[in-house]
């Protein structure tokens, strides 16, 4: 059974409009002036997306952005220049959190929602 990671990336993190065509999208979300997209990728191709991702993300001097993915009780969160491997569980986020804090990110946007299946399709209207 193939196994895939869900994610949510920021249309405003990636450099140009044309960085989208390496993710495979399967919802939208408009959170103020952001476009948030839910994306999947298989398992195998993980590694290869996430290098692409922080290739594509402006550059940390512009701003600190991340996207982060999940699978099971795994969370990835993936910066410009620094990969975190954490689980769902919030008491495994601290490096994660610091890191992003300290880059500018507001401790509220650093919830890393939503982070299961389940809650990822209803957010972005998938399903009900």
């Amino acid at each position: 059974m193939k196994q895939e990671y869900m994610g949510v990336v920021v249309d405003r993190s990636l450099k140009t409009d044309s960085d989208f065509n390496a993710l495979n999208v399967i919802g939208h979300r408009q959170v103020g002036s952001w476009r948030l997209m839910l994306v999947s990728v298989a398992d195998e191709k993980f590694v290869a997306l996430a290098e692409k991702l922080q290739n594509s993300m402006i550059n940390i001097q512009d701003g600190c952005w991340y996207a982060h993915f999940f699978r099971g009780v795994e969370l990835v969160v993936v910066y410009q220049d620094r990969v975190f491997m954490a689980t769902v569980d919030p008491s495994t986020w601290a490096e994660a959190v610091h890191y992003g804090f300290d880059h500018g990110i507001p401790s509220e946007q650093l919830d890393f929602h939503p982070r299961t299946v389940k809650d990822a399709l209803s957010y972005f209207g998938v399903i009900d």
